[in-house]
């Protein structure tokens, strides 16, 4: 007779945090058990690293997860009954509502912290120094005995380093590496590019493809692109610099897609833009990231734009 295998508590608990935290929907209390749990025992991280570790490797989650979120057919039937521009906008949207509130499994996974939605967030990390996480933003923490090495998974995020510790700090973002020669800085990853910002002291930004990289120092700025050299950028105003710090969104001769965009990321709900505004007039502007639809608002009557608001949070820019 085969006796039926056992389960080990401690790895069936580890594979719950990960489900909850793949979820996308765990609230703070809930968080906050979670941090208690896995701090409460060595084993407990262990098992949780195996566990996150596994389903990094399952290729597809992403796609299983956004599969098994409900769509709300009834809800898009009734705006159907008539058709409406109202209604028919409102259909559109839910055919993107799933995919914009599907989790990013396999960054939730490798994070070590993350950033809510709107959320400006300080972490203190292992030796002291600081990082401030943006909207969004996740980072994993690696430091090892011979660097201090933090991967930027998404968004931006803010370093303040201690210089009691000998090994080096570096930030890894797509392909490039910023490391810190004394210094508080600022690296912003976007889908394929990432940017640099110097708020106090000098790093050395490098990537595969440059032999000897950039070194910045103070307002100084950089970017580089996935499988691309590094190339500097116009100095920024030294106050302009991860100003979300501060609650603001600064918004500097951008086009009024990349607005709406910067705007969007402090949004709990979806921000759809039905135009082309990729082209026309640079936009400038400070606004309040506690307040993001009123900047939607600013940036619509700057861009000749109307905005729609449907349940759900769903905003719709057109014209």
């Amino acid at each position: 007779m085969t006796l039926p295998q056992q389960i080990d508590p401690v790895a069936d608990q580890a594979g719950h945090w990960v489900v909850r935290l793949a979820s996308g929907d765990i609230g703070a209390a809930e968080l906050d058990a979670f941090k208690v749990w896995l701090a409460d025992a060595p084993e407990h991280r262990a098992a949780f690293d195996r566990e996150r570790a596994l389903w990094q490797s399952l290729e597809g989650s992403k796609a299983a997860f956004a599969s098994a979120l409900p769509v709300p057919h009834r809800r898009v039937r009734k705006w159907a009954r008539t058709v409406t521009p109202r209604r028919s906008l409102a259909a559109a949207a839910a055919a993107v509502i799933v995919a914009f509130l599907a989790p990013d499994v396999a960054v939730t996974l490798r994070a070590d912290a993350l950033a809510g939605t709107g959320e400006v967030r300080t972490i203190t990390l292992p030796d002291g120094s600081t990082a401030m996480l943006d909207s969004g933003a996740a980072i994993a923490i690696r430091f090892g005995s011979a660097e201090r090495r933090i991967d930027l998974l998404r968004g931006q995020a803010w370093f303040e380093v201690r210089h009691l510790d000998p090994r080096p700090f570096r930030v890894a973002a797509l392909s490039g590496v910023t490391q810190d020669v004394g210094t508080a800085f600022e690296v912003s990853r976007g889908s394929d590019a990432v940017t640099i910002g110097v708020t106090q002291g000098v790093v050395r930004v490098t990537t595969p493809e440059g032999r000897n990289g950039v070194r910045l120092s103070v307002q100084q700025r950089a970017r580089y692109a996935e499988g691309g050299m590094v190339h500097r950028l116009a100095p920024g105003m030294a106050n302009s610099i991860a100003a979300w710090r501060r609650g603001l969104i600064v918004i500097d001769e951008r086009p009024l897609s990349d607005a709406i965009a910067e705007v969007a990321r402090y949004r709990a709900g979806p921000t759809l833009t039905f135009a082309d505004t990729s082209g026309g007039a640079k936009i400038s502007g400070v606004f309040r990231i506690a307040a993001p639809d009123e900047a939607l608002e600013a940036l619509a009557q700057m861009g000749g734009l109307r905005i729609t608001s449907l349940p759900g949070g769903i905003v719709i820019l057109r014209r």
